[in-house]
């Protein structure tokens, strides 16, 4: 399995806005795509830092994911404060 991390910065006061508008877009668009298992949204309140965590089967297919990574952007290009940081990981230990 694979863990895919994104972090970001929202402005003061978007964080509720950006998880609304992460929920209504990945929503839809991850279980879509082969190998997908789940996926979370957290934030840090007092800092306004931003994680989204998705677990797959398998590693998810870049030329997939670009596309969609760079719509979403788009989306919340008014309420992001820089660009993310995407991390990807293989799972090595589960329980």
């Amino acid at each position: 399995m694979y863990v895919r991390i994104v972090r970001g910065q929202a402005p003061p006061g978007q964080v509720e806005e950006l998880a609304r508008r992460w929920q209504a877009y990945w929503g839809t668009q991850m279980p879509q795509i082969p190998g997908f298992r789940h996926a979370h949204f957290a934030a840090g309140p007092e800092t306004n830092t931003t994680v989204s965590i998705s677990v797959w089967e398998q590693r998810p297919d870049a030329a997939t994911m670009e596309p969609l990574m760079e719509q979403f952007r788009e989306q919340v290009a008014d309420i992001s404060a820089g660009p993310p940081v995407f991390e990807e990981y293989e799972t090595l230990a589960d329980f």
